[in-house]
């Protein structure tokens, strides 16, 4: 079974953990599209594009599903994707009824990107949800998920810079719970808990990403409670620019992770096109 993980870059190797879980025997293809990150600033139709374009790179490569583990190509592209696909599309989007549930009082502090901020998605699943519009506090964090992306010598001095000047302010009294709107976020969760406070809750909507894609693709779901990670996993990595210099990074963060990279064969030639439809059908 192969399986297609999209974003914008390394932030969606936190989903491909939380696939990892529930689908350890999977091959994994990773599509960081490094060329035009960060998503977060780009325009919604721009945004689509691309997300075509890695669509069709996966179809070329056969996979049996693709995740769009980026909150900003899910607002922009997945619905017009999902209307002429083959192979099941499963989107991400903030763990808000997650977090509502789960923490019934208080406000939610919901950081994501500026597109998922003012995207008629959000505002759709808020009025969706009973007291959604009442209790979550969109912030958009322009800036942040490129500090994260960096991975350089003094990203987390940065990015807790950003946290203690940008979010902590947001962080009034009655706000209990931080649903993480980018997948980038999820690798700074320490630094969010040591500045807006231990007792705070974080949550992001990875692992309820990982079983939508099991019921997708008829595995079934284990308990409630998240398998342990693999040791070694079967992922292909590529990138749109930089790739050797973003390959060894992710493996690196993987291997962070307790997870090693399997060596794979290369992938079958796959070209992007800018008709998904026409490497779909």
């Amino acid at each position: 079974m192969r399986i297609g993980i999209f974003d914008s870059g390394i932030g969606g190797l936190s989903t491909l953990l939380a696939c990892l879980r529930h689908l350890p025997d999977a091959h994994y293809l990773f599509y960081g599209d490094s060329a035009h990150a960060p998503y977060g600033d780009k325009s919604p139709a721009q945004v689509r594009q691309w997300t075509e374009e890695a669509y069709a790179w996966f179809i070329s490569a056969g996979v049996d599903a693709v995740v769009l583990a980026c909150n900003t190509a899910t607002s922009a592209a997945v619905a017009p994707l999902r209307e002429r696909a083959d192979v099941p599309i499963i989107g991400i989007e903030p763990a808000i009824r997650k977090a509502l549930t789960e923490h019934p009082q208080g406000g939610i502090l919901l950081l994501a990107t500026s597109i998922t901020v003012s995207g008629g998605k959000l505002r759709d699943l808020l009025d969706r949800l009973e007291n959604g519009q009442e209790r979550v506090r969109p912030l958009a964090c322009s800036g942040l998920a490129e500090i994260i992306e960096t991975q350089d010598t003094d990203w987390r001095a940065r990015a807790r810079h950003y946290l203690q000047l940008r979010v902590q302010p947001a962080h009034t009294a009655d706000i209990g719970v931080v649903v993480l709107g980018c997948t980038h976020y999820c690798w700074i969760n320490d630094l969010i808990n040591d500045t807006l406070g231990g007792d705070i809750a974080v949550v992001d909507g990875n692992d309820g990403v990982a079983r939508q894609l099991c019921r997708r693709l008829g595995v079934p779901i284990g308990t409630d409670t998240a398998p342990p990670l693999p040791r070694h996993a079967r992922i292909s990595l590529h990138f749109t620019a930089d790739n050797g210099v973003k390959s060894r990074l992710a493996r690196q963060l993987l291997a962070a992770s307790g997870v090693s990279v399997d060596t794979q064969p290369d992938l079958p030639h796959a070209r992007a096109c800018s008709d998904p439809g026409s490497a779909g059908r």
